[in-house]
């Protein structure tokens, strides 16, 4: 019976100890409701970067990683022709833009949109404007997320 006793107050010791380790910050205090209230702040409008599909696609066959690091996390809108409409083997929907029409073979800007239905009535070989997240560079497509058809 001694036994069990001397395991009994050894696991309730363990646990307390466990127990307070694991509290964490959860003694910090907090605010009542006298405290003042934190309202939110709007964004700021996010700047739309437009650029010419030429000078562009030129920028990173110059200096890849300069050009990323300009365009990181920016908002790029460009006008281009679509070279092609598809899905991606994860069935993201995505457009291919280029500065020709056709037989054009070279980087080119790569817009991955969240809705197929965006695309559908869009041709191969018209003139699009696109506006997306940049992301990077790879295989020698400039990659856009988030993206949307301005027009």
């Amino acid at each position: 019976m001694k036994k069990l006793l001397k395991w009994g107050i050894l696991i309730l010791i363990v646990l307390g100890v466990v127990g307070a380790l694991g509290n964490g910050n959860k003694n910090i205090e907090k605010p009542n409701s006298s405290s003042k209230k934190i309202t939110s702040v709007p964004k700021a409008k996010e700047e739309i970067i437009k650029v010419k599909i030429g000078p562009f696609i030129r920028e990173f066959d110059k200096n890849q990683l300069a050009a990323e690091k300009k365009y990181k996390d920016k908002t790029i809108e460009v006008t281009a022709y679509i070279n092609n409409i598809s899905e991606d083997i994860l069935g993201t929907p995505f457009l291919t833009l280029s500065p020709k029409p056709s037989n054009y073979f070279g980087t080119t800007v790569h817009c991955n949109f969240s809705n197929k239905d965006a695309l559908t009535s869009l041709k191969n070989g018209e003139l699009a404007t696109v506006r997306g997240k940049f992301k990077t560079q790879e295989l020698g497509l400039i990659i856009l997320d988030k993206c949307e058809i301005v027009k």
